[in-house]
């Protein structure tokens, strides 16, 4: 004698029902979180000094001109698999963004000059996590769960 399973086909819509729930709370994460970071390196620039030479935000970044802090944002949130989302934070079109966080070193066109790094991507992503660990609870493990 055969057994008989039933139910298959509302199994197979509540698993289909849990990814949806899952992929939109995977992106809504990913934008929510990356939001995150970039306020939060946004934080980690210190306002600008009356001092042309220095600061005494020394050794954190100083913004003279506030273009530093006010390209950080998030960009290209893109689903790169089945609930599987990415996105970019960090400074849009700034050529010197990348030489203030992780300084330069090496010789090259002028000013060709050794500089140290002004980090405020890894702090402010540091800063970050508290929420970013809250933010994974309340939306992706909530749409498993739910």
């Amino acid at each position: 004698m055969a057994d008989v399973v039933r139910g298959v086909p509302q199994f197979d819509n509540a698993i289909s029902e849990m990814n949806a729930r899952i992929n939109k709370a995977a992106r809504e994460f990913v934008s929510q979180g990356g939001s995150e970071i970039a306020a939060k390196a946004k934080e980690s620039i210190s306002g600008s000094s009356n001092d042309k030479w220095h600061s005494t935000a020394w050794p954190v970044p100083t913004s003279w001109t506030n273009n530093l802090r006010s390209s950080i944002g998030l960009d290209n949130v893109k689903m790169v698999g089945t609930g599987v989302w990415q996105s970019e934070t960090g400074p849009r079109n700034l050529v010197y963004a990348r030489r203030v966080e992780l300084g330069f070193h090496g010789a090259g066109r002028w000013p060709y000059y050794t500089t140290r790094p002004f980090p405020y991507l890894q702090p402010g992503m540091e800063k970050a996590l508290p929420r970013i660990k809250e933010l994974f609870k309340e939306l992706v493990i909530a749409a498993q769960e739910a």
